[in-house]
């Protein structure tokens, strides 16, 4: 029986765990297949009984991808040679994603031991470690993965001379930005770095942070303190909005009384002036009619003098009442 005291390595776990829609799309786990894998020793009888028991093929292979991993070192290797003789395209797969693991732990073991041997210079190297893990390698095994050429180092170079030509590049210089790369994995890995530190540099640049304060926390926790200095800001503002709001809201409530209080006056004084307009015309009639008096009186008198002087010249002595002479 296989020995299985270790665990298969974390590459190989890894690959079967890439693979897994593959496997279950492809895969067919039969009783002649897992007696292969029980005479290879890769499986015990006990372990070939419990997938057989599994109702559908899928339920079987994903039974199968579970014990696998805990059968030893070996248990991978000779996996992939089962395969060869029905499932040659699986193992091919397999064997591809397997080489594109390796190169990732490559790729990121020279990346620590270039952050060990720079790090005085580096600034933040847990930041710039997890841009490459997240940013760079995702687009690199893709680029192995799929690409048809058959030399590993042009298969690990190329591609990560294209993530940084069109990607990181464009990123920090825009999409006419152009730059010429040698492509070699090391000068690669250190433009990669450099272009990185100096989008960092410009994200702090664009958040009005200093250098300073860039070094001590991570980008993201820089936007994020940039946000709520913002958000503080912008809570500020909105309070003073409503401030403003209020006495906009006053001053248009003393406006409003003061337009009723005028149109009231403004109807007092219209008023006012109908009522001056009308004392006017009273005044007016009363003066013509003193005048009218004063016309009459007059022409009274002159009669009177006239029959007077009439009598005087006719001998009469005609006693003529004061009240109605007026004298």
């Amino acid at each position: 029986m296989l020995l299985h005291t270790e665990d298969m390595n974390q590459i190989e776990k890894a690959t079967l765990q890439n693979c897994r829609n593959c496997l279950l799309e492809d895969l067919d786990p039969t009783m002649s297949f897992l007696s292969l894998l029980y005479c290879s020793k890769i499986i015990t009888e006990d372990q070939k009984d419990r997938v057989e028991n599994q109702r559908t093929r899928q339920d079987k292979v994903i039974t199968l991808l579970d014990i696998l991993p805990r059968r030893g070192p070996r248990a991978f290797r000779k996996f992939i040679d089962v395969l060869e003789t029905d499932y040659n395209w699986i193992k091919e797969r397999l064997e591809d994603e397997l080489q594109a693991q390796e190169y990732q732990k490559r790729i990121l073991d020279a990346i620590d031991d270039r952050m060990k041997q720079n790090g005085e210079f580096l600034r933040d190297k847990d930041y710039i470690d997890k841009i490459v893990r997240e940013t760079i390698l995702p687009f690199l095994l893709q680029e192995l993965r799929t690409s048809p050429s058959s030399s590993p180092s042009n298969k690990i170079d190329q591609p990560l001379k294209d993530v940084i030509t069109n990607h990181l590049i464009p990123l920090l210089g825009g999409s006419s930005a152009k730059n010429k790369l040698e492509a070699n994995q090391e000068v690669l890995m250190e433009k990669a770095i450099e272009i990185i530190d100096q989008l960092r540099e410009k994200c702090c640049d664009t958040l009005g942070l200093s250098s300073e304060s860039c070094q001590e926390e991570t980008l993201p926790a820089l936007i994020e303190r940039r946000m709520i200095e913002v958000k503080t800001e912008i809570t500020l503002l909105r309070k003073e909005n409503k401030k403003s709001k209020k006495a906009e809201e006053k001053l248009t409530m003393e406006n409003q009384k003061l337009k009723s209080d005028n149109t009231t006056l403004k109807a007092d004084v219209k008023k006012l002036k109908s009522d001056s307009q009308g004392s006017r015309n009273e005044l007016k009639k009363l003066k013509d009619e003193v005048q009218k008096y004063k016309t009459e009186s007059i022409k009274l008198k002159q009669e009177k003098n006239t029959l007077k002087e009439a009598l005087n010249d006719a001998g009469v002595d005609l006693l003529i009442s004061s009240d109605f002479c007026g004298s």
